[in-house]
């Protein structure tokens, strides 16, 4: 190569390497060198500066560069240049200049990206708590291990455990202590299961183990150790809040599918708390009566696993002045495969038996925006469980829906209820915090049923209370009694905050509400929930009062 165009090469700022049609190394720049270290001129020798694992690949790939005179672009590690391994990406190009011809290579850092991308990768399949795997690569796991037992009869142990008292241990010691206890008890797993074994954070306290080519006396040996050692004070606080593991074992043989393998587990699980806790049970037949049918809960998971399985119904709170409505609140039914449909105290239990209310809110939450989107000038609220507040990826991806909506900021409230609140005070807070700084409006449900009610009007970012069925129903009980309930309901509004008397069923209970001076209502006596939210919003506006 000629000295003029030989500088031009060593000056080029970017990282470039020259390589003759026999292979040898023409000219690797200043560039190259800083980045991927020195490089010898014999034939093939640059590849020295690759790392091991690469090395035959990138030889054969420029190779075959150079024998049909193509592009390339390959990607491999290099040698550690002051201390720190590099990948790379080489694009490869033929080259001919004056009497030479070649490959020129222009190489780029592609060393964060990679970084970046295997962090986003690790995210999607990880807890970001604890750091242990989620719910969904730990059911793609399960489906794996049920193939193996399957096809090989390479058998499998199912463990679902879940922390006993955790509420305590947050009311007590507050959420930073419960939270600790949780990667605690993650760290805890670890130490006791094998390194073919997977433990995973399912949602909320629930944590799953799946234990590669065990046996059941493999399972209960790994399960007493837990136990045990979760008894032990492996948290500050362990043993004045009572915490501590009960868990179910199931068989993974090839006989059940995976999803009834796991309602199963949960079926074991619940028997170990109803027996008293800090225990762990094997599922036999026996157990299936003690919790939901394997039919019922598959029901559930096919119904949130089909896009048509979940549908919504609507009931507005309507003004008790003029007959207009404040909001309309979403409310699901999991449709079957059939005509039949199942309705929340039917199916909301199972739900939260399985881990999967986060599901069910997402699903809930896609269905209202595009019902809103559908609806211009209707406002649409969805109800928040004490299990969605504490799953905090659902709160991440509740934040990228509503900033895609394309509705007016207010027009989506959420309802949370006061015992949710009130259990998880400092996580509950940030919830409102963030929905309310995305236009959110904010909803509180069921008040009145737990103690320490009116802390909740000063911390609660509300605009708006329902009080509970059991506290409106005490209007008839006395004179006493609905003086009662009248004071509450001023306290509430002193604090700049609206009221909605919820579950009114009869004319005789509007009439008790108003006379109480109510300012909004919900329930049957005012309108029963509606499919067509069209059609409801419609009949709601012909009938409000003039």
């Amino acid at each position: 190569m000629n000295t003029d165009l030989r500088g031009f090469y060593e000056e080029f700022a970017l990282p470039s390497i020259v390589i003759s049609t026999e292979g040898g190394l023409v000219l690797a720049n200043a560039a190259w060198r800083a980045l991927c270290g020195t490089v010898s001129a014999e034939p093939w020798a640059w590849t020295s500066v690759v790392a091991e694992d690469d090395r035959d690949r990138a030889h054969r790939e420029v190779q075959h560069a150079l024998e049909f005179s193509r592009a390339a672009e390959i990607e491999f590690q290099v040698h550690p240049v002051y201390g720190v391994t590099r990948t790379v990406s080489v694009a490869f190009a033929p080259v001919s200049v004056a009497e030479y011809a070649g490959l020129l290579g222009v190489a780029r850092d592609v060393t964060d990206e990679r970084r970046r991308e295997e962090r986003l990768l690790f995210m999607a399949g990880h807890d970001p708590l604890t750091g242990l795997a989620n719910r969904r690569s730990f059911e793609e796991a399960l489906e794996r291990a049920a193939s193996l037992a399957t096809t090989r009869g390479v058998p499998s142990m199912l463990i679902m455990l879940d922390m006993d008292n955790l509420k305590r241990c947050n009311d007590v010691f507050g959420h930073l202590q419960g939270d600790q206890a949780l990667v605690n008890l993650s760290m805890l797993l670890r130490t006791h299961i094998r390194a073919s074994d997977l433990a995973a954070r399912i949602g909320g306290d629930e944590f799953g183990l799946l234990l590669s080519g065990a046996t059941l006396a493999d399972a209960g040996d790994i399960a007493e150790r837990i136990c045990v050692a979760a008894k032990g004070e492996f948290v500050a606080g362990a043993r004045e809040a009572d915490l501590g593991v009960s868990g179910g074992i199931v068989a993974i043989d090839g006989d059940v599918e995976p999803r009834v393998a796991l309602d199963r587990a949960d079926a074991a699980m619940y028997a170990a708390k109803q027996g008293g806790r800090h225990q762990f049970v094997t599922w036999d037949a026996e157990l299936g009566e003690l919790a939901t049918s394997d039919s019922d809960a598959a029901r559930v998971r096919d119904g949130l696993g089909d896009p048509h399985g979940v549908s919504l119904v609507y009931q507005p709170i309507v003004s008790l002045k003029d007959g207009s409505v404040s909001y309309y609140e979403a409310l699901a039914r999991m449709n079957g495969s059939t005509s039949d449909v199942m309705m929340p105290v039917e199916f909301l239990p199972i739900v939260e038996r399985l881990g999967l209310m986060p599901r069910l809110t997402l699903r809930v939450l896609d269905l209202a925006i595009a019902a809103l989107a559908e609806n211009p000038g209707v406002s649409l609220s969805v109800n928040l469980s004490a299990a969605d507040i504490l799953d905090t990826s659902l709160l991440e991806e509740i934040e990228a829906s509503v900033r895609a909506m394309k509705t007016p900021r207010g027009s989506l409230l959420f309802e949370i209820a006061e015992n949710t609140l009130l259990g998880n005070l400092g996580v509950g807070r940030n919830w409102m915090e963030r929905l309310s700084g995305l236009g959110c409006r904010l909803v509180l449900d069921e008040f009145g049923t737990g103690l320490g009610v009116f802390v909740l009007l000063r911390e609660a970012q509300v605009e708006q209370v329902k009080l509970s069925r059991e506290f409106i129903g005490t209007l008839r009980h006395s004179t006493e009694s609905r003086a009662f309930v009248r004071a509450v309901r001023e306290l509430i509004e002193s604090q700049g905050k609206s009221t909605v008397a919820a579950f009114i069923e009869t004319d005789r209970m509007l009439a008790d509400v108003q006379e109480a001076g109510f300012e909004f209502s919900q329930g049957y006596a005012l309108c029963e929930p509606g499919a067509d939210l069209a059609e409801l919003a419609r009949r709601m506006g012909a009938a409000r009062r003039p």
